[in-house]
């Protein structure tokens, strides 16, 4: 054999290998999730609570279809923190799987109520966990503007989220008393908070904006107001499909709240609880939020048309996580104030 063959040889034979163990690191997760479903159908079901509707009222269709023989119980509950904790206080358990925001699972993973899981055994980078191991991403919450298309030629969009006080916008403005000041803490973690309270007290003051405690629908429908601060995705879609024919803009910085599911400790159903919260935090599960709900992934890595949307748009994403959520938190409680004038 001369040197050429020996050659050509060895490089066939490397990329056959190359593509073998590709092949098996591929059906690893997909194994491993089979081989959970073995386990969970003896469990014939799972609890699974979310803060809204919109965060889970698909899944039990969607699962049933993936996962034939387990039903999932269902319930939204903002104040599912509280309830969790006072559940184990009482020595109760009765919710297997949780998601919610990583903010608003702060209180309880304290509490050791999580339980720690290997979720790269199904495919699931560790990058997109938290709390080490005891929760995984599934979607982020993404603040735009929404527009109204009647109103507003896309040439005459903001770009950014100063240019909100150019004057043409004087009198144009609304937002919401409960989103804003949550998209002002992102906003204050890039700016800081003198430039970020600055900035509000103008769109205030100076242009006239309308808080509101209600979605603008009827607003940007009405004309009253034309261009929204900072609400989200799954509004444009809920918008539309209400009548009204609105837009969204990508700006130069774009906030994301990060929802995760996690596995509540002493779960009752807890083969069925980890393979639910698998699911949604897998790729499957990601796509199928942002497909029946807007809800996307834009964490680094995704494939979301949303994430590709922003990397088009050159834009900055503002990524919540663990060590920002309290400083956050703390800038809306602040910014709250302001928002509502008491500040």
């Amino acid at each position: 054999m001369t040197r050429l063959m020996r050659s050509t040889a060895l490089m066939l034979f490397v990329t056959l290998v190359a593509a073998g163990l590709a092949r098996a690191q591929a059906t690893q997760p997909k194994d491993a999730l089979k081989a959970l479903y073995e386990k969970a159908k003896g469990e014939k079901e799972v609890t699974f609570w979310a803060p809204a509707a919109i965060e889970g009222s698909w899944v039990p269709e969607q699962f049933a279809k993936r996962f034939p023989g387990i039903a999932v119980k269902f319930t939204p509950d903002l104040q599912g923190a509280t309830k969790i904790i006072a559940e184990a206080r009482a020595g109760r358990h009765t919710v297997d799987a949780w998601s919610f925001s990583i903010g608003g699972m702060l209180e309880v993973q304290k509490r050791g109520l999580l339980q720690k899981e290997d979720w790269t055994h199904y495919g699931i980078s560790k990058a997109n966990t938290f709390f080490d191991g005891e929760a995984a991403a599934t979607h982020n919450f993404v603040y735009t503007s929404i527009y109204s298309r009647a109103a507003v030629k896309p040439a005459d969009l903001p770009r950014t989220w100063d240019d909100y006080l150019d004057p043409k916008w004087k009198g144009k403005l609304v937002a919401q008393a409960f989103l804003l000041p949550r998209m002002m803490g992102f906003l204050a973690l890039e700016w800081g908070p003198e430039r970020t309270e600055k900035w509000g007290r103008a769109l205030i003051d100076d242009q006239k904006m309308l808080i509101i405690n209600t979605p603008s629908e009827s607003y940007l429908k009405s004309g009253e107001r034309v261009l929204t601060v900072g609400e989200s995705i799954p509004q444009v879609y809920q918008y539309r499909a209400d009548g009204v024919d609105v837009g969204y803009v990508t700006l130069d910085l774009v906030p994301a709240g990060q929802f995760a599911i996690a596995v509540v400790k002493d779960a009752p159903h807890p083969n069925a609880a980890l393979l639910l919260a698998a699911w949604l935090a897998s790729a499957e599960g990601r796509a199928l939020y942002e497909g029946l709900v807007h809800e996307a992934d834009v964490r680094p890595g995704s494939t979301s048309p949303v994430a590709k949307e922003i990397a088009a748009a050159k834009a900055k994403i503002l990524l919540e996580d663990v060590d920002t959520v309290a400083q956050r938190a703390k800038y809306y409680e602040e910014f709250s104030k302001l928002v509502r004038g008491q500040n």
